[in-house]
């Protein structure tokens, strides 16, 4: 089980925490384990609303331990795809980009990890919630997740670096485009990636996402890259 995250919610065009205002020029290197509790605590700032969704406003802590237990039992294999943004040996950023060919039959791994940090209803609870922001991953895409740029370093053109280096790792496994889900209230991050070749290609609506992230509609953008 990966965490297939997004950003929610969202700025004004005009306040938009994506564009570059002062420049920042981190390292972008693929993640190792050691990097796991900071990228948990990462996604846990840029992602409150899906974690608060998925684990319930009371449960974060327990539902990071959940997640960090299922990366250790997965190994290496878990971080596969997945860059981090280094500054001053600080991670300020991450991105994942998926393939089909990455894969893998876990649930049972996800499921023991959630069942021991929170229950077996909560476990049950939380797996369902993140499995509604499933996407079925096509031959030939570079399925992006996990774009998230710590508060002090947006607008500092982090997201649009590791962008860039998403889309060069995607050509690296052949891949013919990239794709990716934006909440279709995450104005700032649409914007973004408008401004870096995607274009909006569907719109999946659901209620039971809704009813767990308080957002229900969801936009699919595309990138060609041959």
């Amino acid at each position: 089980m990966t965490a297939s995250s997004q950003a929610f919610g969202g700025s004004a065009a005009h306040t938009n925490p994506y564009e570059a205002s002062s420049a920042v020029v981190p390292q972008i290197r693929p993640a190792r384990m050691d990097d796991i509790a900071l990228i948990l605590a990462l996604h846990r700032e840029a992602f409150a609303d899906k974690f608060g969704g998925a684990f319930g406003p009371d449960r974060a802590e327990q539902g990071i331990a959940a997640m960090m237990a299922t990366w250790q039992r997965q190994g290496a294999s878990a971080l596969r795809g997945m860059f981090v943004a280094e500054h001053e040996g600080s991670i300020i950023g991450t991105i994942t980009v998926r393939t089909r060919e990455m894969l893998r039959d876990d649930a049972n791994v996800a499921e023991i990890a959630f069942q021991e940090q929170l229950g077996v209803w909560r476990a049950l609870r939380s797996l369902f919630a993140l499995s509604l922001l499933d996407h079925n991953i096509e031959q030939r895409e570079g399925f992006i997740t996990d774009v998230a740029v710590l508060n002090p370093y947006r607008r500092s053109g982090v997201a649009r670096g590791m962008l860039v280096r998403a889309e060069q790792e995607a050509l690296l496994r052949g891949k013919h485009f990239l794709g990716l889900y934006v909440s279709a209230a995450n104005r700032a991050a649409i914007e973004l990636y408008e401004h870096s070749g995607f274009h909006v290609v569907r719109v999946r609506r659901s209620m039971l996402a809704w009813l767990f992230f308080g957002q229900g509609q969801w936009i699919y953008m595309r990138k060609d890259l041959v």
